[in-house]
């Protein structure tokens, strides 16, 4: 509303023109630089692709002997960690 009090009708048109044209650079860039690195990390993910499963693996492997040591001593843990 300043704007309009400040310049008129004509100086709100080019404070949006202005922003419209800056949010539309912005956007396209954020999308290029995104289409870039898309790029780069699927590049990066198939040379490490075995790593990548093999630190899955074992990330899996830990997740179940947690699940199991929870369901095993599952009244030590609700007195440890009480809810």
């Amino acid at each position: 509303m300043y704007s309009f009090t400040a310049g008129g009708a004509s100086a709100a048109l080019a404070a949006f023109g202005v922003a419209a044209t800056i949010i539309v650079g912005l956007m396209f860039t954020l999308s290029l630089t995104i289409a870039t690195a898309q790029d780069s990390v699927v590049k990066a993910l198939r040379t490490h692709a075995g790593d990548v499963k093999r630190a899955g693996g074992w990330i899996l492997i830990a997740v179940g002997v947690w699940v199991t040591l929870l369901a095993v001593f599952a009244e030590q843990f609700a007195r440890v960690f009480a809810v």
